[in-house]
């Protein structure tokens, strides 16, 4: 017993050394994810923004050829409308209802411009003398909407040639460098121009609406009795100008209103037979309208995820012919 005992005894113990490996191993391991983590959240983040932008771009390129597709649709229909007369009842003149196409949505409207005040027939080709039939009438629809008709002179003075002021609400180029531009001295290329005119602001513009009831289209001058607004057709036939001494009274246009929201006229001599006037009235009134139109104004909007495009055409009919005469897309 005391033999195993001393041998027991003179066996060495031996006992594992403590050691600093696996700590360093972590340690690096963790160094390794802190420097890593951020470059991969980089990366990420910068891989999520390329998908973003290559997904708005596909967008981006589909929703222009489906907003021009939405013009050229419009084209088609005003093409096969009969020409001989338009009216509000036309499918043309219908709210198409929204299109779904694939993930997107296109909305089309086609605005008739030959119901509304040529704004640009104001002043003369010459850019000197006024139109003063078309004076009277522009004046007597912005005191029909509320506002001042004063502002017509500033209307003049941003489009005629030269450099003096009109009236007592003219402004030439002293007033609009002020501002930060001049004045243009010429016709207006589009309605959004209307803005930058003394006294045309947005109350006159949006709240009262103006923007509705003028065109920069070229047309004949003439107003489409058939889809005038009454409110034109109040400036047009009920202001005593050159070409019409003897305007229509409110209840007239009323009657001429009533007549076309419930018919339509197919002809101008269906305007002798509603309204009683006399025979040089009639001749008169004849002059300043008519029953069908050639400008059209064509707004194409497309929704596609994130991104929306707008394509807004001016077209003008002859007869079965379509011309783009204005064009732009945003």
């Amino acid at each position: 017993m005391k033999r195993e005992t001393c041998k027991l005894l003179r066996r060495k113990r031996v006992f594992p050394v403590p050691s600093n490996e696996h700590g360093f191993v972590l340690v690096t391991v963790l160094l390794v994810i802190a420097i890593l983590f951020p470059l991969v959240l980089a990366f990420s983040s910068r891989v999520q923004i390329n998908l973003l932008q290559a997904d708005n771009f596909r967008n981006s390129v589909q929703a222009v050829r489906l907003a021009r597709s939405g013009v050229e649709g419009a084209i088609g229909i005003l093409k096969a409308d009969d020409a001989s007369y338009d009216t509000l009842k036309d499918m043309w003149a219908l709210d198409f209802p929204t299109l779904g196409v694939g993930e997107g949505k296109v909305e089309v409207k086609i605005q008739d411009e030959d119901g509304k005040i040529p704004i640009n027939q104001l002043v003369l080709p010459n850019g000197a003398d006024i139109n003063k039939d078309v004076e009277e009438r522009l004046r007597k629809l912005i005191t029909r909407l509320g506002g001042r008709p004063e502002v017509v002179d500033a209307l003049i003075d941003w489009m005629d040639a030269d450099n003096t002021i009109t009236g007592p609400e003219g402004a030439e180029d002293a007033y609009y460098k002020e501002h930060g531009y001049n004045c243009k001295n010429a016709p207006i290329d589009s309605l959004d121009e209307l803005s930058m005119v003394k006294g045309f602001d947005k109350e006159l513009l949006v709240d009262k609406q103006l923007l509705h009831y003028v065109t920069a289209a070229q047309t004949d001058g003439k107003i489409n009795v058939n889809t005038a607004p009454a409110e034109v057709l109040y400036a047009v036939l009920g202001a005593q100008t050159t070409a019409l001494a003897q305007p229509l009274n409110d209840s007239d246009v009323d009657d001429l209103v009533r007549y076309r929201d419930e018919h339509e006229f197919k002809n101008i001599q269906d305007v002798n037979a509603v309204v009683k006037i006399s025979t040089t009235q009639a001749g008169n009134i004849a002059s300043l309208i008519k029953v069908n139109s050639a400008f059209f104004t064509v707004f194409s909007k497309c929704s596609l995820g994130k991104v929306v495009y707008n394509s807004e055409a001016l077209l003008q009919r002859d007869g079965n012919n379509i011309t783009t005469v204005y064009w732009r897309e945003f």
